[in-house]
């Protein structure tokens, strides 16, 4: 079961939590009406039997043993939610294993040298059924997503002809994109309208690709499920995580820094910069005054960073809440007996790495503790589908907590909107 403690995070939450109290029973009801049409409609994805289905049937029409490379075509939320879990289970170790197949590949770039360097792979695979393109984009209409979309698809093109049946188009219903979709008769899959992309990765969004290449979506969506159960019920962490970093922001600490201690979970702690910048990061209230809120997240990786910025953290200024994420079951990895250098650092002789990294992180923490650092702990089960899909809806419901606690709207984004306008009239101007 996912920990959350707060004890070291010098705030108390008690009050912030009553002011919650009728917003959780809003939560609720959105839950159990099953439909979406408010903001919070995300939160009953994880029960939605008519979307599983839907994904399902996709993958088994799209998906034989015959595939090698499931190409997510999509930026910003239509990718980092899909790409935080793969890289969580096998996204790290992908060049350790070059001949485990399928993988996923994220074409999340417009940078001509990796589209140039995707032209090349794609150019060796011998059959379509080797590859499927899902091209993502909750508006339809996602510049860069369009255009990496039609570069992989000439390169296919170039070599099989027409492929339009290994591709599925996952959109807002009605979008451009998905009208185009329907003209040419290729698969689509819907987003629900009211489902930002940064809320959408227990959506098609995610299920889609990442059940292609083998992952348990329902594993996925139990671990979110399951969350819910306890946020909605007697153990809210999401409202008290909330509580702390906004009780922690107005104590000056504007900046809460994600120190994951697997290197694996930094796609996640990516996801969560996007989640955390884009839903509160806001101009103005939900009255319309000007607030500049925000609170700026970062990732951060044990031990690594420990040699990069932990100075920085223990030393410099106090401004950063720091959030300690890792796992109660790794793989079993031993410093060996008989070593090529003995003498050095004898006490790891003989020694898990789980010891060592476990030690490691009480040591950090002891240091923050010492030094007056507030910090709060995530502890995972494990690093699965089910832990995963736990700790994605727990820090998706945090988010909602902590807009209503800002007093923002942690569902929309209209300053984003001004650079991609910008962008489209820089390139109509050719």
């Amino acid at each position: 079961m996912l920990q959350l403690t707060t004890e070291h995070a010098g705030v108390d939450t008690s009050a912030v939590d009553e002011r919650l109290v009728a917003y959780t029973e809003r939560l609720r009801q959105v839950r159990r009406s099953g439909a979406y049409d408010a903001y919070e409609s995300s939160i009953g994805m994880p029960d939605d039997a008519v979307m599983l289905n839907q994904v399902q049937d996709i993958v088994a029409q799209k998906v034989t043993g015959a595939l090698k490379y499931s190409i997510v075509v999509g930026i910003g939320g239509s990718n980092l939610g899909t790409k935080a879990v793969y890289d969580a289970l096998f996204g790290g170790r992908d060049i350790l294993e070059p001949t485990r197949f399928p993988k996923v590949l994220f074409a999340e770039t417009t940078d001509p040298e990796w589209l140039t360097a995707i032209g090349r792979l794609l150019e060796t695979i011998s059959t379509p059924e080797e590859v499927l393109v899902t091209v993502i984009s909750k508006s339809g209409g996602t510049t860069e997503t369009l255009a990496n979309f039609e570069i992989i698809m000439r390169v296919l093109r170039d070599t099989f002809g027409s492929v339009t049946e290994r591709v599925v188009a996952i959109t807002d219903e009605g979008s451009k994109l998905w009208n185009a979709a329907g003209a040419q008769h290729i698969a689509r899959l819907p987003i629900p309208a009211p489902v930002g992309g940064r809320y959408s990765v227990l959506s098609a969004v995610g299920l889609l690709p990442l059940s292609s290449v083998g992952i348990d979506i329902v594993q996925l969506r139990r671990g979110a499920s399951d969350i819910l159960d306890r946020i909605l019920g007697d153990d809210n962490i999401a409202m008290q995580s909330a509580g702390v970093l906004a009780l922690s922001r107005e104590r000056g600490c504007v900046m809460n820094d994600n120190f994951f201690f697997h290197p694996e979970l930094e796609s996640v702690g990516k996801w969560y910069r996007q989640l955390m910048g884009e839903s509160i990061g806001k101009e103005q209230s939900l009255e319309g005054k000007m607030v500049h809120a925000g609170i700026t997240p970062t990732v951060s990786l044990g031990s690594t960073d420990l040699h990069s910025v932990g100075q920085l953290y223990l030393g410099g200024p106090h401004d950063k809440l720091t959030t300690f994420v890792s796992s109660r079951k790794v793989a079993a990895v031993t410093v060996p007996t008989e070593r090529v250098f003995p003498e050095l650092v004898p006490m790891v002789t003989d020694t898990s790495a789980e010891t060592i990294m476990a030690a490691i992180l009480e040591g950090v923490q002891i240091a923050y503790r010492k030094a007056g650092l507030p910090y709060m702990e995530v502890v995972l089960d494990a690093i699965d589908e089910y832990s995963l899909g736990s700790y994605l809806q727990f820090k998706m419901v945090e988010m909602m907590y902590l807009g209503q606690l800002l007093d923002v709207n942690s569902f929309d984004q209209p300053n984003v909107e001004s650079y991609k306008v910008e962008t489209k009239r820089i390139l109509e101007k050719g």
